[in-house]
């Protein structure tokens, strides 16, 4: 027999903080709303041989790549032929929760006819992303384009996106990243049309509105006959960054690396650094900006055995470890495909060690001086029979690291995806064996990708032909080791003059603390939250539910949300809850509209003391008035409905007056 405890608080001056803990048999309604929940708000499925769809009717996408939008959810590029005689390019986003915010089949990153191939993205500003392709609508050698997309669909930098190159000159390779300021970065190489031209490395700076700062040869950066391949760039975050690529050379291929200011120009000199040794024939590399001026980079050489030898670079161009790189590790065999992160002043670099008959991922940590830090020889990610490979590594926020990989364990044809989360001094934390992630029995899987939920955990995203069908999955993995949060069905409700918090907690363990907190802000990513009461779990594994009553000091639009915190610190946040309080409130009181952002149409609540003639005004972004209404209203709660209909997307206003009193906020319509 299972046991549901619901805990309730109320927050009242005159009443104290009261709690108390009625035993109910309710664990089949708890699940009910969970299966409830999980097919409403949010959409990550609690089974990983199930997955969440979060592309669906493609015909067979290929070049797949995930990145964050610092809200906890993901960007997903990739090239489709969905048309069945050219590729395009499309994207989604997934937001924290797992649902698709855009069409389930994806949006083309432009309006050019095309084809587009070849996309490489990067995170931008919270809620956008940058995308990079390789366009070929107006040129047969094809251009270079880039576009600014948000997590609603929108372009922000025109239909088209931006056009990078221009001219006959064959672009091969190429990298994008971004700043904390939203200015993007591109480096790429190209190469002159006729057999024995040369080849150029060239870089391009764009800022958050798509303006192109970098003109005419400036551009160029390292140019000579010696081919060139494989570039990577990385902002320095004094708006400039680091470039790296791979160059054939006396019959080996060196690393090479150079910094630029921000006006494109080359900061360490005519000449490149070299990052590899001479000796060396560098196959693969990985680049990673530590937490002082500086670069890490970790790549893989081609000798009798592969090696994988690390560095660091300073910001003036100098090799800090031993000149040509420190040997990372002194397994034997073939050790290949780098990947590292930074976990705060530290290095975690993974790697697959081949024997030739097996393969396994193993990890190592290593403080800025090169020492290792978790023993001489690594740490496998698992010990288990079978081949694990094809890693991707993330932080965890804690000095350690989420690991996800293919394995081969089983008598499948395919191999499955495992995850592990490894803490500050090498522990495993979830599953000794791995958690398993993508297990749908005996199908394909590939285009791995993980990014962070921004809370301790990770969400995965690959492809998976299932029933002749390929299309893209994605599976959360909350920092509990869990498949959907221990924290659902969070609601706000108003309760006479008081505000009624109430959620349920999933595969509860262990004593746990809640935290209530409230804002009367919009911008509830980068505001302080107040905190305004706890509640504590009676330490009983299970299924509970939780009510808090909140009676604010302050009235209008109210965000709340609530935190987890269990004894080792790993912390878990609820989705943010908005709710319109007008309590007692003396005066005129405007909330903002809802929903919003709005495609249709939304709703704005206000109160007033008294009766009186409400104005209100509608402005769009360049603060010319769209519309406008003079109306008459009884005193208390009242709503006006606006609609956006003929209305371009973007940002607008309204302007709320009665008598001496005026209030503006704004909205945003979307497509």
């Amino acid at each position: 027999m299972c046991l549901n405890r619901s805990v309730y608080s109320v927050n009242n001056p005159s009443l104290g903080n009261i709690c108390f803990y009625p035993r109910l048999k309710i664990i089949f309604l708890f699940f009910l709303l969970l299966i409830s929940f999980n097919n409403g708000l949010a959409q990550w499925v609690n089974n990983p041989s199930e997955n969440t769809k979060l592309v669906i009717d493609g015909a067979d996408p290929i070049d797949i790549s995930a990145v964050e939008d610092s809200r906890g959810g993901a960007f997903i590029f990739w090239q489709d032929n969905k048309n069945g005689f050219q590729n395009e390019t499309f994207f989604t986003h997934v937001d924290n929760n797992g649902k698709v915010t855009l069409r389930a089949d994806g949006k083309k990153v432009t309006s050019l006819s095309g084809p587009e191939e070849g996309p490489v993205s990067a995170p931008n500003l919270p809620g956008s992303a940058i995308v990079v392709w390789k366009d070929i609508t107006l040129s047969k050698s094809g251009s270079l384009y880039a576009q600014r997309v948000t997590s609603n669909g929108s372009y922000v930098w025109g239909s088209e996106g931006i056009e990078i190159t221009k001219g006959d000159n064959d672009v091969s390779n190429y990298s994008v990243c971004a700043d904390k300021n939203g200015d993007a970065f591109v480096s790429y190489v190209s190469k002159e049309p006729d057999v024995a031209g040369g080849y150029k490395l060239e870089v391009q700076k764009i800022n958050p509105n798509g303006q192109l700062l970098i003109h005419g040869d400036s551009t160029v950066i390292s140019s000579s006959f010696d081919r060139k391949n494989f570039t990577s760039i990385i902002p320095d975050e004094e708006g400039g960054a680091y470039v790296l690529w791979l160059e054939y050379h006396n019959n080996k291929s060196m690393l090479l690396a150079q910094r630029i200011d921000s006006s494109g120009k080359s900061i360490w000199g005519k000449k490149p650094v070299e990052v590899s040794s001479s000796l060396h024939n560098v196959i693969l590399y990985t680049v990673k900006r530590l937490n002082f001026p500086a670069i890490y980079v970790a790549w893989q050489t081609q000798k009798s055995d592969k090696d994988i030898y690390h560095q660091i670079i300073n910001e003036h161009g100098k090799n800090l470890w031993t000149a040509g790189g420190r040997l990372a590790t002194p397994q034997k065999g073939n050790q290949i495909n780098p990947g590292a992160t930074i976990a705060d002043s530290s290095i975690i670099l993974c790697w697959t060690d081949d024997n030739g008959n097996n393969k396994d991922v193993y990890l190592q940590k290593f403080n800025r001086h090169g020492k290792a830090l978790w023993g001489r020889s690594a740490l496998p990610v698992i010990k288990y029979k079978g081949e694990q490979f094809g890693q991707k590594i993330i932080p965890d926020g804690k000095g350690g690291a989420i690991v996800s990989w293919v394995d081969m364990r089983n008598d499948s044809t395919f191999a499955d995806i495992y995850a592990q989360k490894i803490d500050a001094n090498g522990k495993a934390i979830w599953d000794s064996l791995g958690l398993k992630v993508g297990s749908n029995y005996n199908t394909l899987k590939s285009y791995l990708s993980l990014v962070t939920d921004d809370n301790g955990g990770a969400i995965a995203i690959f492809k998976n032909k299932r029933n002749s069908k390929n299309n893209i999955y994605g599976q959360r993995i909350f920092n509990s080791g869990t498949y959907v949060s221990q924290i659902v069905g969070f609601n706000t409700q108003i309760s006479n003059d008081s505000i009624r918090v109430s959620w349920y907690s999933a595969n509860e363990r262990g004593k746990m603390k809640y935290t209530i907190e409230r804002t009367a802000q919009a911008d509830v990513d980068s505001i302080n939250w107040d905190d305004v009461g706890s509640l504590y779990s009676d330490g009983l594994a299970g299924a509970k539910h939780y009510v808090y009553g909140d009676l604010p000091s302050v009235t209008g639009t109210l965000y709340y949300r609530v935190v987890q915190s269990d004894e080792s610190g790993n912390i878990q946040t609820s989705d943010v809850s908005r709710i319109n309080y007008f309590g007692a409130a003396s005066n005129v009181v405007v909330a903002q509209n809802i929903p919003n952002p709005f495609s249709d149409s939304t709703v704005i609540s206000f109160y007033l003391p008294d009766p009186a003639e409400v104005t209100v005004e509608f402005y769009d972004s360049h603060v010319e008035k769209i519309s406008d209404m003079d109306k008459n209203f009884p005193a208390g709660e009242n709503k006006i409905t606006f609609k956006a209909e003929g209305l371009k997307p973007g940002i607008y206003f309204y302007r709320f007056k009665v008598d001496d009193f005026v209030d503006v906020k704004k909205m945003v319509i979307t497509n």
